[in-house]
């Protein structure tokens, strides 16, 4: 990688910033104002050019990053959404909307990669030739006309090449037995891979010149630009110190999903309820409720009945009478439906705590939550949880009794959350992080991760600091708890680690 020509010590210095900046993504208003302050004037400076057009000097370091970070190590990771608050109005539509908003974000992002890539083959010829930005974009542009794919399968073969070093890297990590060899381990796995990225950004430019390089940088810096990649590492160090030299804290309670315990029967019915609080004694058994025709509750998480009963019934449009007399099949185990009465019944009986999921199928959230109030706010036990994906029910029921702890249930997690009368939040583990988890715990929210139902799902939501897990195989996952060795954990907290999840 190092070479005699001052020329490429220049190109290396472009590249040796771009890397730096990756590191700082880390921190990403830090990085946000060095990109617009900062690099098209270092580009300014290196190519011995006036302070015209920095705008679109910006532009077209944009484009290089846009095209390479996504790929780099620790570039990108839902740490960085998560120091943004939204208003809860807003993060509500978002869950509402989600798959929707997935999809459009999808086509975005994809017309700006095309965008980018038809843009991208004369970024250094701007920088090293008397070409105007338009020049420069018109030329790039026609050079890419019917030759799309024949620059694109680099970017695209190069993001595999790192998906595969993740990949191994991952692996990798079930030889770590240590917390100082994890750190080590993160470390060197981060200088290998911005060391890829380092070369892929060196070669591009390189290839995509037109003309011999005519950057001849001042003396000093090459070396000073070093000195950026040694800051870097030690900035890797302390990171990698801080987010694995850490102790297993209190280990999360275990939640029953919907009831169940493996397979011992169908979910949110009478017979699992009695089998999984014998047996597995969790801390609480989640259920889900919804309202009848006739303004009564039934225990169930489907508003429509057709995958459990086969029948095309609309809980919603049906009295609880009628749908008592509805038989479940589930894993060819079957069942009843039950009132919620009956179950609530069942539970005090077996001396079972609940969390219950309000399922919002008529009027507003507000409504349903008022008028679940007034049925049963002062039938449910102390140590009983309520929580709903509707806020709006949340916020009622938080009016109507302080006491009453309820929770708010994410579908994923992108963003922090606005100030909110939630005790706790119930979260779907995949987008789960520490940060978020840690913000919810400086707000005095607890937090539950769900499904989990693998050990390394468990070890997962243990190592993120979560306080709980709602699983469909709480036995299994009271048992990863119960026989954990340490080596166990430090390998979960090292993989977290490097997915960019700690």
């Amino acid at each position: 990688m190092m070479t005699n020509s001052r020329s490429d010590q220049g190109l290396l210095i472009l590249s040796f910033i771009i890397i730096f900046c990756n590191s700082l993504m880390l921190y990403l208003p830090v990085t946000a104002w060095l990109l617009v302050l900062g690099l098209p004037l270092v580009i300014t400076l290196l190519t011995h050019q006036n302070n015209k057009g920095y705008f679109a000097k910006l532009f077209y370091l944009v484009v290089l990053l846009f095209l390479w970070l996504p790929f780099s190590a620790l570039s990108f990771s839902l740490e960085r959404l998560n120091q943004w608050a939204l208003p809860l109005t807003l993060s509500s539509w978002i869950f509402a909307n989600r798959y929707w908003l997935l999809a459009l974000v999808g086509i975005v992002v994809g017309i700006l990669y095309y965008l980018a890539l038809r843009s991208a083959t004369k970024i250094w010829d701007y920088f090293t030739t008397p070409a105007s930005f338009k020049e420069t974009l018109k030329t790039s542009w026609q050079q890419t006309k019917g030759h799309f794919w024949h620059y694109a399968k680099y970017y695209f073969l190069y993001g595999f090449g790192l998906w595969l070093f993740d990949f191994l890297g991952l692996w990798g990590t079930a030889l770590v037995t240590t917390k100082w060899f994890a750190i080590i381990y993160a470390v060197v796995f981060w200088l290998l891979k911005q060391g890829l990225v380092l070369s892929a950004v060196y070669f591009t430019l390189q290839k995509t010149a037109t003309k011999k390089l005519q950057i001849v940088p001042k003396k000093g810096w090459f070396y000073g630009s070093c000195g950026l990649l040694l800051g870097a590492l030690c900035l890797q160090v302390f990171l990698a110190y801080q987010g694995l030299n850490v102790d297993p804290g209190k280990t999360p309670i275990v939640i029953a999903h919907r009831g169940v315990d493996g397979n011992n029967g169908v979910q949110n019915t009478l017979t699992a309820l009695k089998n999984t609080a014998k047996k597995a004694k969790p801390a609480y058994v989640e259920l889900d409720i919804q309202e009848t025709a006739d303004r009564r509750f039934v225990v169930s998480h489907d508003s429509n009945l057709r995958k459990l009963a086969h029948k095309n019934m609309k809980i919603a449009d049906n009295s609880l009478e009628q749908l008592m007399q509805v038989k479940l099949t589930e894993k060819e185990k079957h069942a009843y439906l039950a009132s919620f009465d009956s179950y609530l019944a069942q539970a005090k009986k077996l001396n079972q705590p609940l969390l219950v999921e309000l399922k919002v199928n008529q009027g507003s959230g507000k409504e349903f939550s008022e008028y679940f109030y007034q049925l049963y706010g002062t039938k449910l036990a102390k140590k009983d949880l309520v929580h709903s994906v509707d806020l709006l029910a949340i916020n009622a029921l938080k009016k109507n009794s302080s006491q009453l702890k309820a929770g708010y249930i994410l579908p994923f997690n992108l963003f922090s959350l606005a100030d909110n009368p939630a005790d706790f939040y119930s979260l779907e583990y995949k987008t789960a992080t520490k940060n978020f988890i840690t913000q919810a715990h400086e707000n005095n929210k607890k937090v539950y991760l769900w499904t989990i139902n693998s050990q390394k799902q468990a070890l997962m939501a243990w190592v993120l600091g979560a306080d709980g897990v709602i699983t469909d195989e709480p036995s299994k996952i009271k048992q990863v708890f119960n026989s954990h060795p340490t080596k166990t954990y430090v390998t979960a907290n090292l993989k977290l680690y490097l997915k960019g999840m700690i």
